[in-house]
């Protein structure tokens, strides 16, 4: 008696530690035999080593008559007969309900629905399969079929539930884990929205006096330059301002603004400016950051004309070739250091461009041959309602 609920105690204790650790694979089982390359051998692979485990942990909860019967009839036959036994009930079960599971109208079915489909087909194939077994293993006909079929019903039960079980935290954790990044997303983009507001909202202050203050002379010396230069100036402003919630615009659009901001200021310096704009209509439609032009040209005019006083003469091209959107922005003004330190304008197009076009895009300063300021833009939109 003794020995017998030894016997008992052990297989208790093999069980349960069985039975932690084919818990422990089944939370992973997507991971096991990576290695393979062909999907539905991986699939079946890690389905057995799972069910095997399992199976092994339920087969230890046999009565000790169990290990007493296998003195005589051989301990390592009865193993290898139970694990060809699995091995068979296994790959049936899993492959027949893997095929019913891909089918169109199952796909297709809610979670209720298709897990139910899923628990009677895992119920009536291992009925089927042990059925098939039983009769094979007693010389090709029945014997106690009755508790055969008990004992694949309320494993094949088991199976569904924990399958279900297992799915439906799976997918909670998955729905959880994309709300959080929903969530993060919309932050992220909130984020972004009030950085390109603040960089909108900065008009150069200079600019602003400068160019009212040119107005204020104009209006007594010549009223029909000081009417050009508000109207001029009003269109600016309200590109800066009324962007609802753009934060692109199109080339056509940005070319057309910078063009509009030249013009103050060739009426103000008169001939002392020149500027040319270049560009091919299939660039217009392709959207690029708002204000991302005009603060590169606002930078020649302030360190071309401003600062040195002579003739300025800018030259604008916009174009597209294989590396995908180019912008370029030459002048005849002093050459850039050898360390140049960005302003204000320098900075908020590269942030900008941070922004909107992270990791797709280059700008290079040049002196050689010619002095010029080159933005690639590699990640090419067409025009569509913009963020």
């Amino acid at each position: 008696m003794p020995h017998s609920i030894l016997i008992q105690f052990l297989l208790i204790l093999c069980s349960t530690l069985l039975l932690a650790i084919a818990i422990l694979l089944l939370s992973f089982y997507k991971r096991l035999f990576i290695g393979v390359s062909n999907f539905w051998l991986r699939q079946n692979l890690s389905v057995l080593s799972v069910a095997v485990v399992f199976m092994a942990a339920f087969l230890s909860l046999q009565s000790p008559e169990m290990i007493t019967n296998a003195g005589k009839k051989g301990l390592l036959g009865i193993i290898l007969k139970q694990l060809g036994h699995i091995v068979i009930i296994v790959l049936f079960v899993f492959n027949t309900v893997w095929l019913i599971s891909r089918t169109p109208i199952v796909k297709a079915m809610s979670f209720i629905k298709y897990h139910a489909v899923i628990i009677v087909s895992i119920v009536v194939s291992a009925i089927f399969i042990y059925s098939v077994i039983n009769y094979v293993d007693n010389g090709m006909k029945f014997k106690n079929l009755h508790s055969a079929l008990l004992y694949a019903y309320f494993n094949s039960v088991v199976t569904g539930l924990v399958y279900t079980a297992v799915h439906y935290v799976d997918l909670e954790r998955k729905r959880k884990l994309n709300e959080k990044e929903l969530e993060v997303s919309r932050l992220q983009g909130l984020k972004t929205k009030a950085e390109l507001d603040a960089l909108h909202s900065k008009i150069n202050p200079h600019f602003l006096y400068n160019a009212l203050n040119s107005i204020a002379d104009l209006s007594i010396t010549d009223g029909k330059k000081a009417r050009k230069m508000t109207v001029a100036l009003a269109d600016l402003f309200r590109y800066s301002i009324n962007y609802s919630n753009h934060n692109y615009s199109t080339v056509k659009e940005e070319v057309e603004m910078t063009e509009v901001y030249l013009e103050i200021e060739k009426i103000r310096f008169e001939d002392k400016l020149t500027y040319s704009i270049t560009l091919t209509d299939d660039v217009n439609h392709y959207l690029i950051p708002r204000f991302v032009l005009q603060p590169v040209v606002e930078n020649a005019v302030k360190h071309g004309l401003k600062a040195t006083g002579n003739m300025t003469e800018i030259d604008i091209k916009v174009k597209n070739d294989k590396e995908g959107l180019q912008i370029i922005v030459a002048d005849n003004g002093p050459a850039f250091p050898d360390e140049l330190i960005p302003g204000y304008g320098v900075k908020s197009m590269y942030d900008k461009l941070d922004l909107l076009f992270p990791n797709n895009y280059e700008v290079h300063f040049t002196n050689q041959p010619q002095k010029q300021v080159s933005i690639h833009i590699h990640k090419l939109i067409k025009n569509e309602p913009a963020v």
